[in-house]
């Protein structure tokens, strides 16, 4: 007995077509799509963060500077917090930060903390050091929310020394600060 498949066999152009017609397979894991393409190069690169699954990229010198000094919106403000941490888009995957310090001092007056006294961090960083020089600056203390936009923050004026963790940079060939972590209070 025959199988039915020698028996039948399919013109090569009539298979052909068949095959043009039928959709692409799709790819499992990273595939070209043309519509990001189209966005912004900033906001492209929001929305991979934020829509990511891994681990998040280093933030760059720019990022690190409008994350953790002051912006055009002054210190004393009411609800300074609130503001400035939705309009600098400070979060973590749209998550809101439970505490966020922001320095009222130019960035390059914080750079100096990096070469400070070697101090204990908070959230598991084993490397800080604080600054030398008293500074101005807010302490941002989640009230509500868990998604940046319920975000509501307590704004809390300061003046002490910055506890920073610094990293290094390749270009200036200095550490620079990249996050503050605390501001120890003067004695």
């Amino acid at each position: 007995m025959k199988s039915l498949i020698s028996k039948f066999t399919w013109p090569l152009p009539l298979l052909l077509l068949l095959l043009l017609l039928l959709p692409p397979p799709k790819l499992h894991g990273n595939y070209w799509d043309y519509r990001e393409y189209e966005l912004e190069p900033e906001l492209r690169d929001f929305l991979r963060e934020y829509e990511s699954t891994g681990p998040t990229k280093p933030p760059t010198i720019k990022r690190i500077i409008e994350m953790i000094t002051v912006g055009e919106q002054p210190l004393d403000e009411y609800g300074y917090c609130d503001t400035e941490l939705k309009t600098k888009q400070i979060h973590y995957k749209g998550r809101c930060y439970p505490e966020h310090y922001i320095a009222g001092v130019s960035y390059q007056k914080l750079i100096k903390a990096c070469s400070g006294e070697r101090v204990q961090c908070k959230n598991g960083v084993k490397f800080c050091r604080r600054g030398t020089d008293l500074i101005e600056g807010v302490r941002c203390v989640l009230e509500t929310g868990k998604r940046m936009v319920d975000c509501t923050y307590k704004t809390i004026h300061m003046t002490g020394y910055p506890v920073v963790s610094c990293q290094w940079d390749k270009k200036a060939q200095i550490f620079i600060p990249n996050h503050i972590y605390n501001m120890l209070l003067p004695e």
